[in-house]
């Protein structure tokens, strides 16, 4: 269970719409909106990095980094855009 878990969060980003408007848009137009990295879109994107040998005892880390991406529209020509990092460390 917890290997299919880590494929998954591994696996790549779950992108959100920010809006109805985004549900019906194509998806070249879609990816084109993902790229653009102050572009109106929800994203979650997950990273994880398992590291060996570490500590007194030889152990293995896990770190699972979410790191969503929400972007605040304070008017026509300006978006605050939030970009935390929530590192979960075994």
């Amino acid at each position: 269970m917890r290997t299919a878990i880590r494929c998954v969060l591994a696996g790549g980003v779950v992108l959100l719409a920010a809006s109805a408007a985004h549900a019906e848009m194509s998806t070249e137009e879609l990816a084109k909106l993902a790229q653009n990295p102050v572009g109106n879109l929800i994203s979650v994107p997950f990273q994880n990095n398992t590291n060996f040998n570490v500590g007194p005892r030889d152990g293995t880390q896990n770190i699972l980094n979410i790191q969503p991406v929400y972007p605040i529209e304070l008017n026509r020509d300006w978006n605050v855009i939030t970009r935390t990092i929530l590192p979960l460390i075994w």
